[in-house]
């Protein structure tokens, strides 16, 4: 059930997308690859830089599936964040979109230091795109979370086989 809701939500949200459709930059390409190495095709990502349709009703940037909504937010550390959820999509499929909404109202929501743990795949999936940011703007955080870093490089480098949506 869960992951046919999230299916619709997709193809609502891409349907009602901003018309101006890109790829990466060469400059997006140079922010994104040493984060990700071969755990992400980044040749699927697709940039929606302006307005996004309906989905512009909120000012934040949001991912479908492998599509980023930017909004007009050009911040090296906000691509990442939306990246990972390019990065969840690949594994989880259209599911991802609910959980991350979950995610968003829960107790943690994007705190990943709330969550207490040193394990990638203990955070929700805002808290593990904001740690992936922070460490990708802040370099004191790799330092100061140094078991967190190594295992969500780890797990955010390692390819995957595209899940089923």
């Amino acid at each position: 059930m869960r992951d046919g809701v999230a299916g619709l939500l997709l193809r609502a949200g891409d349907a009602a997308g901003g018309r101006v459709r890109r790829g990466l930059s060469i400059a997006e390409r140079s922010v994104l690859a040493p984060v990700f190495q071969d755990g992400l095709d980044l040749d699927e990502i697709v940039v929606v830089p302006g307005r996004a349709g309906l989905l512009g009703l909120s000012p934040r940037p949001v991912t479908l599936g492998t599509t980023i909504h930017l909004k007009g937010h050009t911040s090296p550390g906000l691509l990442v964040h939306e990246a990972v959820h390019v990065w969840q999509f690949r594994r989880l499929g259209a599911r991802y979109v609910l959980d991350a909404i979950r995610a968003q109202y829960s107790r943690t929501g994007y705190d990943w230091r709330a969550a207490g743990t040193d394990r990638f795949d203990g955070l929700n999936l805002e808290a593990q795109a904001q740690f992936v940011q922070d460490l990708r703007t802040t370099p004191a955080v790799g330092k100061d979370y140094p078991a967190l870093a190594a295992d969500a490089l780890a797990s955010v480098r390692t390819p995957s086989t595209p899940s089923t949506r």
